[in-house]
C-alpha cells in the first residue's frame, strides 16, 4: 500500500509540474499573440504591456524547465518580448543565451530581430545591420515585414532617408506607412537650401497630423521646422537656428546658408566668425571664399585664431557668452599652452535632437 501511495504522489507531482510548465508557455504565447494584435491596431502602449507579460511568463519556463522540449521556444519568445516591450536594458543576457542555445532557423530569426531592435535602441547601427540579414530574407512574411520596419528605423538614424522610405514601403507594420510619409518629408528637408523650400513640407506634415494625430515624429518635425522658419531677433538666436537646421533637421545645405546669413546680418557680432567656421563644415565647396572673409575681417577673433590652430584665452569666454545668450550650460575648457595646435572649433548640438 505504501509503495502504491508513493507512486501516486510522484505521478501527481509530475503531472502538476507538467501542467504548470505547459500553462506558463501557453500564457506567454497568449500574451505575445495579443501584443501582435494590438501592434497591428496601432495601440503600441498596450502592446508593450502584453510583451512584458509574455517575457515574464517565458522566463518562468526558461528557469524551471531549461531542458524541456519547449525551452528553445521560451528562450526565443523571451528575447523577442523583451525587445518589443522596450526592455532592452534587461535583455543583454537573455539575448546572448538565446543566440547560443537556439538552433532552429525560424526561432533564430526571431532572436536576431530582437538583437537588431536592441542594437538600434543603444545606437549600434553596425550590429543592427548584421542582425537583420537573416530576418530580411525570412520566408515568414510577418517577420520579414518587421525586419523591413526596423531596417527603416536604422536607415533613418543614419539619415539615409531614401533607404528608410524603401524599407518602410516594404513593411506592413501598422506604423510603417506613417514612417514612410515622414521619411519622404525628411528627405525633402535634407535637400532644402532655403527656408522657402520647407513650406510644402510643413503643409504635408500638418495634413498628416490631421489624418493620423498619433504621429509623434511628424509633430516633432513640425516643432523644429517652426523654430527654423521663425525670424530670429538676435545674433545668438540666428546662430542657434542654423544649429537646429544642422543638428536636428540634418539639412546641411540649409544650415550652411543660415550660418552665412547669420554672419552677414551680424557682421560685427562676436559670433559672426564662429558662424563662418560652422558654415565651412557643411559647405566644403565654398571653403576658399569663406576662409577669405574670415581672414580679412576677423583676424583677431578668438574663433578665427582657434581655426588656424592658435591658442586664445578669449575663446572660452566667447563660448560662455554664447551659452548664456542661448540659456544653456557651457563646459569650461582647460587653458591651452601657447603654440599648441588643435582642430577647428565646431559648435556642438544645442537644438533638440531627434
Amino acid at each position: 500500500m505504501i509503495w502504491r501511495r508513493s507512486l501516486m504522489i510522484l505521478a501527481t507531482t509530475a503531472t502538476a509540474s507538467g501542467c504548470a510548465y505547459y500553462n506558463s508557455m501557453w500564457s506567454a504565447e497568449r500574451h505575445a499573440k495579443e501584443a501582435r494584435r494590438l501592434e497591428q491596431r496601432g495601440r503600441s502602449s498596450e502592446a508593450r504591456a502584453e510583451w512584458t507579460q509574455a517575457a515574464s511568463k517565458a522566463q518562468i519556463v526558461t528557469l524551471r524547465h531549461p531542458h524541456s522540449r519547449w525551452a528553445d521556444d521560451a528562450l526565443a519568445l523571451r528575447a523577442e518580448a523583451l525587445a518589443r516591450s522596450g526592455a532592452c536594458r534587461d535583455a543583454a543576457e537573455p539575448l546572448a543565451q538565446a543566440r547560443t542555445a537556439v538552433r532552429d532557423a525560424s526561432r533564430r530569426e526571431r532572436v536576431d530581430l530582437a538583437v537588431a531592435e536592441c542594437a538600434l535602441a543603444r545606437g549600434d547601427l553596425v550590429e543592427a545591420d548584421a542582425a537583420l540579414t537573416a530576418p530580411l530574407a525570412s520566408r515568414d512574411a510577418d517577420r520579414r515585414s518587421r525586419a523591413e520596419y526596423v531596417a527603416g528605423q536604422v536607415a533613418t538614424v543614419r539619415t539615409d532617408y531614401d533607404g528608410a522610405v524603401e524599407h518602410f514601403n516594404r513593411s506592413h507594420v501598422a506604423s510603417a506607412r506613417r514612417s514612410a510619409l515622414v521619411g519622404q518629408q525628411r528627405l525633402r528637408i535634407a535637400r532644402a537650401r532655403t527656408t522657402t523650400d520647407l513650406t510644402p513640407v510643413v503643409s504635408e506634415l500638418t495634413q498628416l497630423l490631421r489624418t493620423e494625430p498619433e504621429t509623434d515624429e511628424a509633430a516633432h518635425l513640425l516643432e523644429l521646422l517652426t523654430k527654423v522658419m521663425t525670424v530670429a531677433e538676435t545674433p545668438a538666436a540666428r546662430f542657434h537656428v542654423a544649429e537646429v537646421a544642422r543638428d536636428s533637421l540634418h539639412a546641411p545645405a540649409l544650415a550652411g546658408e543660415l550660418f552665412l546669413d547669420a554672419a552677414a546680418r551680424d557682421a560685427g557680432s562676436l559670433y559672426a566668425p564662429k558662424a563662418l567656421i560652422a558654415a565651412l563644415a557643411v559647405l566644403p565647396d565654398r571653403r576658399d571664399s569663406i576662409v577669405a572673409v574670415l581672414d580679412s575681417r576677423y583676424t583677431e577673433s578668438p574663433y578665427a585664431r582657434a581655426f588656424h590652430g592658435e591658442s586664445s584665452v578669449a575663446y572660452a569666454a566667447a563660448e560662455d557668452s554664447l551659452g548664456r545668450a542661448l540659456g544653456v550650460a557651457t563646459v569650461r575648457t582647460i587653458a591651452v599652452p601657447t603654440g599648441a595646435r588643435f582642430g577647428a572649433p565646431r559648435s556642438g548640438p544645442r537644438g533638440p535632437l531627434p
